[in-house]
Formats: C-alpha cells, structure tokens, sequence
C-alpha cells in the first residue's frame, strides 16, 4: 500500500475490530530502530516493533495509545509483537462512545503524571535565582553600608 493510501486509511477508517492477539496499549518512549515501549492495560510492558508502512507517516510519541498485535514481528524474545494501528484522537473518542475503550486507560491523572508534567516546564539555567535568605542577607548589608 502507497504512502497516499496509508495516510488517508488512517486518517478516515472507522474503529479497528480488535482480534484475538491485539490488544490497547500506551506508548512509554521509543527505544530506537522503530521500537517503542508500550504499557498494556494489565500493566505490563513489552518492546513493539512500529512496521514501515506506518514510518514517517504517522507519530508515534509518549502518551499515544496503539493496537497491538502479539503474534506478529517477534523475532526475538524482547519484541513483544507490531503495532497494528495507531489510534488518533478521534478513533478514541469513537472508542470511549462506543464504551469498548478500557477503564485502566481512562483520563484519570495519577500523581505520577502531574509530576512529569512540572518536568517538563521551561527552567532559564542562565539567570542565577537567588533564594530569600541570600536577598535579606544582602539588603542587610546594605542597610549597614548606609549607617
């Protein structure tokens, strides 16, 4: 299938139908080599293989979810499988309408969640911050230079 038909497969098909080897996953990162962690809804983490017809077509980054299929592209005891399907926006609210999203991958933020989020705000490493005691301490210096 060409990258035209690929694209516009993802981009308009309906709800995949999950066989029997497939299954929801989050994506943790990639690994490198078109390989990325993924946490499935029973909590366990496996490496999948992402196939080239979805590479440099589609995304794949942290957070996303996938469909993966267990019984293809393990070649080694470390592949846990293929990403079958990549899930847009759209294809998980469909999901969730259709209540065949699981409950495990609700929107409820855990803590751990909130704390990679402040992670991953802007920090200027080249303005020194002073802390209070350094800023009294300073004034007071001040204050005794004017004496």
């Amino acid at each position: 299938m060409g990258k035209k038909q690929t694209t516009s497969e993802w981009l308009n098909d309906d709800i995949p139908e999950l066989a029997e080897t497939q299954q929801f996953a989050r994506v943790l990162g990639p690994r490198g080599n078109s390989q990325h962690e993924v946490e499935y809804t029973d909590g366990s983490q496996k490496l999948v293989v992402l196939p080239p017809k979805f590479r440099n077509l589609v995304w794949v980054k942290r957070g996303h979810y996938v469909v993966v299929d267990a019984s293809t592209g393990t070649t080694s005891e470390k592949v846990g499988g293929e990403i079958s399907y990549v899930l847009s926006p759209k294809h998980i609210k469909k999901l969730k309408e259709a209540r065949r999203w699981p409950s495990e991958f609700s929107d409820r933020r855990s803590d751990d969640e909130e704390e990679e989020e402040d992670d991953l705000l802007f920090v200027n490493r080249n303005r020194h911050v002073m802390s209070e005691s350094e800023e009294s301490s300073s004034e007071e210096e001040d204050d005794d230079e004017e004496k």
